[in-house]
Order: structure tokens, then sequence, then C-alpha cells
């Protein structure tokens, strides 16, 4: 994706989304949303998540029903074209 469309991906979610947009947008740009044979993840805080567009193994979303900045991450990368891929099966690492 070009500079301009790239930033203006970033500075709406941001502005959208507050800061779960800027934790999202973080994770987009820096590699930590991972796109393996059998799952795409999101390294969080404090642990990994599956996630795809409408899902994500988050305490926000499974418990709570909420939108995640996990899910954002995914959406971001995704548009970004940043979204790391990995030719292995992530149920293997866990």
């Amino acid at each position: 994706m070009g500079g301009s469309d790239a930033d203006e991906v970033t500075s709406e979610v941001c502005r959208l989304y507050g800061a779960k947009g800027e934790k999202a947008v973080f994770a987009a740009e820096n590699g930590q949303v991972i796109q393996y044979r059998d799952f795409c993840v999101v390294i969080g805080t404090t642990d990994t998540y599956v996630v795809d567009e409408e899902f994500c193994t988050c305490g926000d979303f499974t418990y709570r029903g909420l939108q995640c900045w996990h899910i954002l991450a995914y959406r971001t990368a995704k548009a970004l074209g940043t979204i790391v891929p990995r030719d292995e099966w992530y149920h293997d690492l866990i």
C-alpha cells in the first residue's frame, strides 16, 4: 500500500478507536499480526490470540462481546498488507 493510503488507514483507525486503534496500528505495523497455515494470530500485551474479521480468543471478545484491539489489528494489517506469513501450523506451536 502506498504511503498516503497507509497513512490514511492508520489515521482513521486511530481517530475512530482512540487508544485501542493506536495499539492496533502499532501491532499491524510491527509484525505482531501473523498468518500461519491454520490460523491468524495477534501477539498481544500479555498473550497471543487467534483472530479473524469477526472473532478473537481474548477475554474482551469471548466473555464481554466487545470489539477488541486484536481484531482491529488484524483488519488494519490486512488493509495495509502487513500480515506476516509463516509457513507452519500454529497448532503445532501451542
